[in-house]
């Protein structure tokens, strides 16, 4: 169907549908749908310019018109400004004008938004609010000059924000690496852009909370990495444990720590091998075999194993695991346990059949997951679009396996909210044609 002809229909449903009781929740649909196009949240704009929450919603959405934030960016409303303030597509012209918003609220917004010029940026730096000053420094496209600025900033929250920034330079967060506040520091720490000097002294911090950070960072060095095998702290050894550039000597290791977390941690990391994971496999502690379970490198005939578990948190686990195969994750679609039935049913690799026979199951949170999951076949989809359960018929018409032509019968023959849905995704793929 032509995107033309498709826009005519969904408004000419609007002047009709509007006069019902449901439009109020037709409408918070389609605010909430990141897909609503233009034309659609231009009409709702018109017939509800008295609704706050209509207000709230077109301010933020991706999609609003030039025209209609220029309106909403005078609003008296701070919600409505601050919705317009946050917008990643607003033009920079009305940034610059709500740059000077009596909100510091709304100032900070601006200061975050990617949008913002450096001019403007220039000018949040010195707001007088150390909010907006933060938001500054934490907004990815300020200038590397007013980062370093910020960085000493006497308020702990704007360097803070400098320590976060994925743009400061290893030489600003080499000094912030010595700031007296703790938070600032474990920021620091999580930061991908220091150099190996940086995380050397990081790694030898008092907090825990920091040197916790430098074992996660999947920056850091090896050699750092191996400093932290032996820390005193649990959470750093268990944090060393789940970072995918340790190395398998030191997996190996700690595959044998004393502290149940830690093995747990191993059987999640990705590079484990696969000695590793068959020996955590025969873990007495049931935490561990259900990170076993979950990792998509386990080999089959663990998975196969750990799919009759005794621990039924275990199994759920196997259910999830993309890589479990089809055999296994058909015997747990049979379940009696509804949680790992669902875990059958969100799985990318779980059999049609077993989809298609889930998509009518007692408990409605096992047909969600079909519903949710891009593999389910059409037929399981059409059964949930009149489902009696509205969490689970409102994704039929999200699902990127649904056809056009399904989605067409969707809005002629589905409930009221329903069809606006189906609408909205044809709209989508229209344009994109």
């Amino acid at each position: 169907m032509e995107y033309g002809k498709l826009i005519s229909d969904v408004l000419e449903l609007f002047d009709h549908d509007y006069k019902y009781a449901e439009w109020a929740v037709v409408s918070e649909d389609i605010i909430r749908d990141e897909d609503t196009p233009t034309e659609v949240l231009d009409k709702l704009y018109e017939l509800d310019k008295t609704n706050l929450a209509v207000l709230r919603g077109i301010a933020a959405h991706p999609n609003a018109s030039l025209e209609t934030l220029e309106f909403l960016a005078k609003d008296l409303n701070d919600a409505v400004r601050w919705g317009v303030a946050e917008n990643a597509n607003t033009p920079v012209k009305i940034l610059e004008a709500l740059a000077n918003d009596e909100s510091d609220v709304i100032r900070y917004r601006v200061a975050q938004n990617k949008n913002t010029p450096a001019s403007a940026l220039e000018k949040l730096a010195a707001d007088a609010s150390d909010v907006v000053r933060s938001g500054v420094a934490g907004n990815p496209g300020t200038s590397v000059t007013i980062l370093e600025k910020l960085s000493e900033d006497k308020e702990d929250s704007v360097r803070l924000s400098v320590a976060e920034n994925p743009s400061v330079l290893a030489s600003v967060l080499e000094k912030l690496a010595k700031d007296k506040e703790e938070d600032v520091r474990a920021a620091v720490a999580k930061n991908s852009g220091n150099s190996e000097a940086t995380f050397t002294v990081l790694a030898r911090d008092i907090s825990s909370a920091v040197r916790e950070n430098v074992a996660k960072n999947d920056k850091a060095p090896l050699n750092v990495l191996n400093a932290l095998l032996n820390d005193p702290e649990t959470s750093v050894r268990g944090a060393v444990a789940e970072n995918p550039n340790t190395s398998l000597d030191i997996l190996d290791k700690l595959a044998k720590d004393v502290k149940q977390s830690i093995r747990t941690s191993v059987a999640g990391n990705k590079k484990a091998s696969d000695e590793i994971l068959r020996y955590l496999a025969e873990d007495d502690d049931g935490y561990v075999r259900k990170a076993v379970a979950r990792n998509e490198k386990t080999p089959d005939q663990v998975l196969s194993k750990l799919a009759k578990d005794e621990d039924w948190r275990v199994c759920e686990n196997v259910a999830m695991n993309v890589s479990a195969p089809e055999n296994v994750l058909e015997y747990l679609s049979g379940y009696n346990d509804a949680y790992i039935r669902k875990a059958v049913a969100s799985n990318k690799s779980a059999p049609k059949e077993a989809l298609l026979r889930l998509s009518q199951d007692e408990e409605w949170i096992v047909r969600e997951n079909v519903v949710r999951n891009p593999n389910a076949p059409e037929e399981a989809l059409m059964n949930l679009k009149n489902d009696n359960d509205w969490r689970v018929a409102k994704l039929v018409t999200k699902n990127p396996g649904i056809s056009d032509e399904a989605l067409e019968k969707v809005t002629s023959d589905a409930r009221f909210r329903i069809k606006y849905k189906a609408y909205i995704a044809l709209l989508k793929r229209a344009a994109k044609t």
